[in-house]
Parts: structure tokens; C-alpha cells; sequence
């Protein structure tokens, strides 16, 4: 045998491993893009979530000061989406450096807040948003 007969080429082992790396490398940008989305489609959902929120505690402090006579109270609920809310009624009390005449001739007023908590998913944290507003009562 003669050495012009038997071809090798230097780089003969190589098309397997190079492959494999490929694949590796191709993996490993599919799973960062993978997380990307996933992280982008989690904000969607949180956002839509403090939204949803936001909009009921808005409508819990209407439907409460939208009430005559205004009373001290509280009132709570659920919806079918994992919202608690709170709406707490309290009687307004004037600051304690106002004088004696502005306080007795002042109307009643009531401090109405509105809270709703919601758990976005079971690994996450609480999260809530309150609404305060003063409301003066119905002569």
C-alpha cells in the first residue's frame, strides 16, 4: 500500500461534535426566548390584573358614596376572579388645632376608603390597592 491511497482528512471526526455544539447552542437560545415571552406574557397578565383591580376598587368607592344617607360602616366581597374588596365608612374628625367655632358649625363628613386585594399566582406576593376620598353627608 502506498501512502497516496489511503485519503484521511484532518477534519474527519469533527461534523458530530460540531452538531452536537449546534444543537446545544440552538437549545439554549430557544429556552432565553422562551423566557422572554414568558416573562412578557406575565406582565400582560399582571397588568390586566392591577387594571381589573384598580376598576373595582373605583366602582366599590362610587357605589359607596353614592349612598344617602352616608353611614359608618364596612362592607366586604369577592368576585369570581380572586378580588377581595374592602369599603370601610368612617366619621371625618377634624384636625386637633381647628378652632371651636369651625368645628361646630362644620358639617358632617366621612373618610370613605376602598381596598381590594388580589394573590396574582400562588408563588407571588399579595398585592392591593386602596382608594380614599371624602365625602361630605346629605343634609
Amino acid at each position: 500500500m502506498s501512502r497516496g491511497s489511503v485519503s484521511e482528512r484532518p477534519d474527519s471526526g469533527f461534523a458530530l461534535v460540531e452538531t452536537i455544539v449546534s444543537l446545544v447552542i440552538l437549545t439554549m437560545s430557544l429556552a432565553v426566548l422562551i423566557e422572554i415571552f414568558g416573562g412578557g406574557f406575565r406582565g400582560i397578565r399582571d397588568s390586566e390584573a392591577d387594571a381589573a383591580a384598580l376598576h373595582l376598587a373605583r366602582q366599590q368607592l362610587a357605589l359607596a358614596a353614592a349612598r344617602r344617607p352616608l353611614e359608618e360602616g364596612e362592607q366586604t366581597g369577592a368576585t369570581a376572579e380572586g378580588l377581595q374588596w374592602r369599603v370601610v365608612v368612617e366619621p371625618y374628625q377634624p384636625p386637633r388645632f381647628a378652632s371651636p367655632s369651625t368645628t361646630a358649625t362644620a358639617p358632617d363628613a366621612y373618610w370613605l376608603t376602598s381596598e381590594v386585594r388580589w394573590k396574582p399566582s400562588a408563588i407571588a406576593r399579595q398585592r392591593s390597592v386602596s382608594l380614599v376620598t371624602l365625602r361630605l353627608a346629605s343634609p
